[in-house]
This record gives structure tokens, C-alpha cells and sequence, in this order.
């Protein structure tokens, strides 16, 4: 069952979403390394969507629609902040990666706030665990978190390398179109979850 629970898993990462396009962003703003820290960032908030699923607090959520609604809130108006954010953010020299505190710091958070924010990751995570649970016991309960932590950090990362080679079609970084196209794409996105979510609300 972990097998086949593995695999819905990597499809699921593999998948296009909030995450990919955040580590699109990432490394069309800032490069490479930048990627890398957001990774870390969908590692953490993955392992807390584990951790939440596995002791029954995600379902406790999901099953409050007030709940729902406020942490739908909050990830679709962080995807329409930093979309805006992209599509006023200054070219050139101005987003040259700097290797300093900030910019680590904001690219591991927008990782993390984007990813724990993601319902459809409370409602993926729960859905999983719920398969699983019948052969969690002793120390798989720590290990399966941690193996789909890594497992996602370590997709985010190779796909930051991938965005990042030294190859024209393939290397993102500041490139003007994309950064457009993508800051497009995170408005769309949090602004068709934003309405989604105020049309089941209310």
C-alpha cells in the first residue's frame, strides 16, 4: 500500500500547482538558489500537512467549513500578493540574486506559506494517510512524514536545477516573459481559488 501510495504521491508532485509555480517564480526572480531555499520551504510545510493528517487534525479541519474557508482565505490572497508582487517587481540589476538573509528568509517562507495554505494539500494528505493508516505503527509514524518531506523537497530542487541550467531554452532566470507569464499564472490562481471558495462559503 506504501508503494502504490508513493506513486499518487510523485504524480501528485509532478503535477502542476501552487508549488511549481512558486519555484518557477523563485528562480525566475532570484535563480538557482533561491529555488532551492522555497524547496526547503514545500519540504517543511508538507511534513506539517503529514503531521496533521496522520493524527486526524486535517480532517478536523477540512470537516469545519469556517476553517476551510479562513485557510482558503489566506494561501489565495498570499498567491495574488506575491503575483503582483512578480508583476511589478523591476528587471535587470534590481533582481539580481543577493545572497543575503532576506532573501533567504522570504524564499523559504513564500515555500512554506504557499504550501501549508494549499488545501488541496490538506485534502491530498488526509486522503493518503487515510489509506495508510492500518500500517502506521512504531517508527513509521515518523517515517513516512519525513520520507514525503524529503521526497517533495528533493523534486522541488531538481526541478530549481532544471529551471536554472546553462541552456538558453531551459535557464528562466530574469527572463522578462516568463516572469510576466508566471505572475500571471499566481493571480489566476489565487484569485480563481479566492472566488471558489467565497461561491461554496456563501
Amino acid at each position: 500500500m506504501f508503494i502504490w501510495s508513493s506513486i499518487a504521491h510523485i504524480i501528485a508532485l509532478t503535477s502542476p500547482g501552487p508549488d511549481t509555480v512558486i519555484i518557477i517564480r523563485q528562480v525566475t526572480l532570484h535563480g538557482r538558489q533561491s529555488g532551492y531555499i522555497a524547496a526547503l520551504g514545500i519540504g517543511l510545510g508538507i511534513y506539517f500537512h503529514c503531521l496533521l493528517a496522520i493524527n486526524g487534525i486535517s480532517l478536523i479541519i477540512l470537516a469545519n467549513d469556517n476553517y476551510k474557508f479562513i485557510i482558503t482565505v489566506i494561501g489565495s490572497s498570499y498567491l495574488l500578493y506575491l503575483g503582483f508582487q512578480m508583476l511589478y517587481s523591476k528587471a535587470s540589476e534590481e533582481n539580481e540574486f543577493k545572497k543575503d538573509e532576506s532573501t533567504v528568509a522570504s524564499s523559504f517562507i513564500n515555500g512554506f506559506i504557499t504550501n501549508i495554505f494549499n488545501v488541496k494539500a490538506f485534502i491530498f494528505f488526509v486522503s493518503l494517510f487515510t489509506v495508510l493508516i492500518d500500517s502506521i505503527n512504531g517508527i513509521f509514524f515518523y517515517i513516512y512524514p519525513i520520507y514525503f518531506a524529503i521526497t517533495s523537497c528533493l523534486w522541488f530542487v531538481a526541478l530549481s536545477y532544471l529551471l536554472s541550467m546553462d541552456n538558453k531554452f531551459l535557464n528562466i532566470h530574469k527572463n522578462k516573459l516568463i516572469n510576466l507569464v508566471m505572475g500571471l499564472v499566481l493571480c489566476f490562481i489565487g484569485l480563481f481559488i479566492l472566488l471558489n471558495s467565497l461561491h461554496e462559503y456563501f
